[in-house]
């Protein structure tokens, strides 16, 4: 349904042009969870993946990397450590917190230091950071109170560049653009 429409482009697995200057690429997999869902693959896995789509990107210092789940170590991927029973481990009578975050998320973002990295994925971790040049964010969510959070970035286009009609919001050479984690599904992205 998504490849057909004429409003919506399908980011998943690939680069996207959002414009003439800038691009991304985009997956919803992620690494090992305790929670064994169907898009969960190795880190070397998901390493393989991004590289594959990071060799076609054409200038990394205008790319965004929209990665459902956050780099390792990040701040971005602060979450419950869990038992062998699913339940949050209990330490000193405070609920014990660890990092969830990808090692090969992390490794790609270091290497190619893209312009933006996209992320959720841990929904209790909402925040952003620097890794090296890359400002990375996860927008963070409560479902259980039905709060879905996003994002906006503007992107600059060159200078003098006119991007067409249905990309200029704020003035004719910036480009929004808006990123959300629908419930569990992976990483989408639309212009508004």
């Amino acid at each position: 349904m998504l490849q057909s429409s004429g409003f919506v482009v399908d980011p998943e697995e690939r680069v996207v042009d959002l414009d003439s200057r800038h691009q991304m690429l985009s997956t919803g997999w992620s690494n090992p969870t305790p929670w064994k869902t169907p898009r969960e693959c190795t880190e070397e896995e998901l390493g393989a993946k991004i590289e594959s789509m990071a060799s076609q990107i054409n200038d990394f210092k205008n790319t965004i990397f929209n990665v459902h789940v956050p780099p390792v170590d990040s701040g971005l991927d602060t979450c419950p450590r869990l038992d062998d029973n699913l339940k949050p481990i209990i330490v000193g009578g405070e609920i014990s917190t660890g990092p969830g975050g990808s090692t090969a998320v992390r490794g790609a973002i270091e290497k190619h230091q893209p312009l933006l990295g996209l992320h959720g994925h841990i929904h209790e971790s909402k925040g952003f950071v620097k890794i090296g040049r890359t400002f990375c964010v996860n927008p963070g969510s409560e479902y259980g109170e039905g709060i879905l959070r996003g994002g906006h970035r503007r992107l600059r286009g060159r200078k003098g560049e006119k991007l067409p009609p249905d990309t200029r919001m704020r003035g004719k050479d910036t480009r929004w653009l808006q990123a959300w984690q629908p419930q569990g599904r992976g990483t989408s992205w639309g212009t508004g």
